[in-house]
């Protein structure tokens, strides 16, 4: 899937979020008209996106730029959109979310435990790991689909780990690339989506 079908399937779902809020509201209130008007919107907008079949290629500047820092107020709309482009790289699950666009929405109340990396000022993935009794859970590990399998997740995961404390996370597609940061399988845990492999990281030692 290329960005502008990527596009168009994060403004399909949007508008289908909007309609089903006129449904399950009054319908005929100021805000239903502003709904109504929001849904044209980005029906106009769908129209606009030209199908490429090849996305030019991205430039990207030297992971050496690569900063990771606590997250800000002002980040939550650039987490949200790359919570939301990210989830959506997975064309496997998009049934799912169609079903519940709901899901594409970050949680703000998870801003205190959030890390971003950050490229030339640019946030191109995030973290968000909570603490629960003696272990860190962690909630979300994202990248920008621009700069997946560039070493985001994998520098995220290193600065969580100097926090002492073990790491455990639920996972499916991503497995493979808990194992390779010293993951290891301890069980299963179900979900909205399915089953899930619960997994964790030891402290690391000295």
């Amino acid at each position: 899937m290329n960005m502008s079908q990527l596009k168009r399937l994060i403004i399909s779902i949007e508008i289908k979020a909007l309609e089903k809020t006129i449904v399950d509201g009054e319908g005929k209130s100021h805000f239903a008209d502003l709904i109504r008007e929001r849904i044209d919107n980005l029906r106009r907008e769908a129209d606009w996106i030209h199908p490429f079949d090849k996305e030019p290629p991205v430039s990207r500047p030297a992971m050496t730029n690569l900063i990771i820092r606590n997250a800000a107020v002002e980040d939550v709309d650039l987490i949200r959109d790359v919570y939301r482009r990210s989830s959506l790289t997975n064309e496997a699950d998009h049934d799912l979310i169609a079903a519940n666009p709901e899901w594409l929405v970050w949680d703000e109340a998870l801003l205190p435990f959030a890390d971003v990396a950050v490229v030339d000022g640019r946030i191109v993935g995030f973290a968000t790991a909570r603490p629960v009794d003696d272990f860190l859970e962690l909630e979300d590990l994202f990248t920008d689909p621009d700069w997946m399998r560039q070493g985001v997740a994998s520098a995220l995961i290193a600065v969580i780990a100097q926090r002492g404390m073990r790491i455990e996370v639920s996972a499916n597609l991503a497995k493979a690339f808990y194992e390779s940061a010293g993951f290891v399988v301890i069980g299963f845990a179900d979900s909205p989506g399915g089953p899930l492999v619960r997994m964790q990281r030891e402290v690391s030692q000295p």
